[in-house]
């Protein structure tokens, strides 16, 4: 997983222009290829802990919940407010690696496995909405609540 690393860091990345001068191709001295979580000069260590009150199976009525993971990871980026992030959410049943990016507060993440794809987007204010997307069905399950 460690190659998809530099590929969520250089989706966060401002577009350059394709042509330079040649004194401004001389002037770039780190190669933005080898630039990873662990090495760029923004880091910042990621806990939220999420609470979901509502649960929606498929196209059954939502239920109340109590459900409440637990996302621990590292984000790193070029700048203190766009990281890219890599993660783990932690619940009662399962571990799941995920990947994203931030934006100021905001969050967003994506991971699991084919069999399950798992989506979570928190806001500024901490509304989040937590989907997992089942292969086999298919079926889908959300989540309603907070993270923070």
């Amino acid at each position: 997983m460690r190659w998809i690393i530099p590929l969520v860091l250089i989706s966060t990345l401002p577009a350059v222009a394709q042509e330079k001068a040649p004194d401004a191709a001389a002037a770039d001295s780190t190669p933005q290829q080898n630039l990873t979580i662990e090495t760029a000069p923004y880091r910042k260590d990621i806990l939220r802990r999420c609470e979901f009150v509502t649960e929606c199976v498929e196209n059954e009525p939502c239920t109340e919940t109590e459900f409440t993971p637990e996302i621990t990871g590292i984000g790193g980026g070029l700048s203190a407010d766009d990281l890219g992030i890599q993660a783990q959410m932690v619940t009662d049943a399962e571990t799941v690696e995920l990947l994203g990016v931030t934006s100021g507060k905001s969050m967003s993440l994506a991971g699991g496995t084919f069999a399950a794809r798992h989506m979570i987007t928190i806001t500024e204010n901490g509304a989040t909405r937590y989907t997992v997307h089942y292969a086999d069905g298919p079926f889908v399950i959300s989540y309603l609540g907070t993270c923070n």
